[in-house]
C-alpha cells in the first residue's frame, strides 16, 4: 500500500467518518447560453458528500478576526477523491454555501481538499 493510501485512510477513519458532517453538493454543469452569448439555464447535479468543517466562528464572535476569514466563512476538508469546483454549492444543517476557493494542497499527493466556504445571502 503507498503512503498516501495509508494516509487516506487514517483520515476516513479518524477524521471524515467520526467527526463528518453529510452535505449536499450542488455542482454546475452543461451552461446554455443564448445567440448573444448571455447564460440562459445551468443545469445541476446533487451528490452526498462527507465534510469536516472547521474554522467556524459563532455568529457572537464575528467581530473578532480569525485569520483571513470573514463573516459567514468557514474552511472545510473534503476527501481527496471528490471533485469540487469554485461556485459550487454546499447546503449544510439548512445553510447554504458556496466554494469561494480551493486552497492549495501543500500535502503530498492529494491526501485531502481544502476548500474555503462562504455563507450565501438570501
Amino acid at each position: 500500500m503507498a503512503k498516501q493510501d495509508q494516509i487516506r485512510s487514517k483520515l476516513a477513519s479518524k477524521i471524515f467518518t467520526p467527526y463528518g458532517k453529510s452535505v449536499t453538493l450542488i455542482s454546475k454543469s452543461s451552461p446554455t447560453y443564448n445567440i448573444r452569448g448571455e447564460l440562459e439555464a445551468e443545469a445541476t447535479v446533487s451528490s452526498s458528500i462527507k465534510i469536516v468543517p472547521y474554522n467556524i466562528i459563532a455568529p457572537n464572535q464575528t467581530y473578532q478576526d480569525f485569520g483571513t476569514l470573514e463573516e459567514g466563512e468557514s474552511d472545510a476538508a473534503i476527501s481527496y477523491d471528490t471533485v469540487v469546483a469554485i461556485d459550487d454549492e454546499i447546503e449544510m444543517e439548512g445553510e447554504s454555501y458556496y466554494i469561494k476557493d480551493i486552497q492549495p494542497n501543500y500535502l503530498p499527493d492529494n491526501v485531502v481538499t481544502v476548500v474555503r466556504l462562504s455563507k450565501k445571502q438570501p
